[in-house]
């Protein structure tokens, strides 16, 4: 009875707060800019701090001031760059802030260092000479997975189809050779004692850059819902470049129609912790997985009810793109479409934890 009514009253509190963190549309150096997820600052005052403590850096990248120069504990900013009419570019800035050191909370990785397999051992010396670009080769190969450039590659011949591939790989900012490594590192993959080896290797395992392997391995086998349970684990991976990786991954497993329905509730904290704030990058990739994998709608109620404040703050957001994921969300487990009427989908969230209890 005390959690339910200490539920209930974050959700009044943030009711009676709307006025205060509704999205508010700045004007920005280069085009509009949001703030969302702030408790204490207001976005007026928060941009003024930004823009005087480092001036000269652009809007976009944001985050990296507030974590080292405004003490938030985490934070992150998406820039949509959109063509005007008159041929001029602009770039709308959505930034999150999450300001209670409380709310970040990664995971518990393990101390074992145990031998790994050789091709297991050449991937990982990649990803710790260059991570991004073995992340970015990663995210590649579910690019070209999805349906209708999968259809398109069937008609080239194999040298087209791996010329195409390369082409990919540069495009978004990795290479060949790290594409060509992945893919092999893949296929070579062995169904029962890789997947297994990749799941001890992601409970119990010190090296972040064996995580990270462990990590491709596990998207590959995304048949399994405790890969998706892992997945949505390295998203919370105290290693930076983990977390990336898992983000990317699960985008991956998304656009190529790979995921398959997965039953949420064993990793409870984990999606907590997401909903709270502690990976601001990774959270509408998050909300897209969970709507593609058919989260069960009482088990998402029940997640959003506890940690409402993020995601009410992204539905409200001006910019389609960003709210895209949250808006998705809502309407995906409530039957319902208050569009981005934030009091409206509070109120819905209230009344749903009303109905609940007895």
């Amino acid at each position: 009875m005390l959690r339910r009514f200490l539920l209930i009253g974050s959700v009044i509190f943030y009711l009676t707060t709307l006025t205060h963190v509704t999205a508010e549309v700045l004007d920005g150096p280069r085009g509009p800019v949001e703030f969302i997820g702030l408790e204490e600052w207001t976005p007026s005052e928060l941009y003024k701090a930004i823009q005087e403590t480092d001036p000269d850096k652009p809007f976009h990248a944001c985050a990296a001031v507030m974590i080292s120069e405004l003490k938030f504990p985490a934070a992150a900013a998406f820039g949509f760059i959109k063509q005007s009419e008159d041929g001029a570019m602009e770039m709308h800035t959505v930034v999150i802030g999450v300001e209670k050191s409380e709310y970040v909370r990664y995971r518990t990785v393990g101390s074992e260092n145990p031998e790994l397999p050789e091709t297991w051992q050449e991937l990982q010396t990649a990803v710790e000479d260059n991570a991004q670009k073995v992340s970015v080769a990663a995210y590649v190969g579910y690019l070209l997975a999805e349906p209708e450039t999968a259809i398109q590659l069937t008609e080239l011949s194999d040298e087209e189809v791996l010329e195409t591939s390369h082409e990919f790989a540069e495009m978004f900012g990795a290479n060949a050779e790290s594409f060509d490594l992945v893919s092999k590192f893949i296929d070579e993959l062995d169904h029962n004692s890789d997947h297994e080896l990749a799941l001890q290797v992601h409970e119990r395992t010190e090296s972040w850059s064996a995580r990270f392997v462990a990590t491709i391995v596990l998207a590959h086998f995304h048949e399994k819902e405790v890969s998706w349970h892992a997945l949505a684990e390295s998203l919370i991976d105290p290693a930076r470049q983990v977390r990336d990786v898992a983000g990317k991954l699960l985008e991956g497993l998304v656009r190529a129609e790979k995921a398959v329905p997965v039953q949420w509730s064993k990793v409870r904290e984990t999606l907590l912790a997401i909903l709270g704030g502690t990976n601001p990058w990774e959270f509408n990739r998050t909300l897209d997985a969970l709507v593609a994998t058919e989260i069960d709608s009482k088990f998402a109620r029940e997640i959003v009810r506890e940690k409402p404040k993020l995601i009410l703050d992204s539905v409200g957001v001006d910019h389609d793109g960003f709210t895209e994921s949250a808006h998705q969300f809502l309407t995906t487990i409530s039957n319902e479409d208050f569009e981005r009427d934030v009091e409206a989908w509070s109120k819905w969230i209230l009344d749903s934890e009303t109905e609940s209890d007895p």
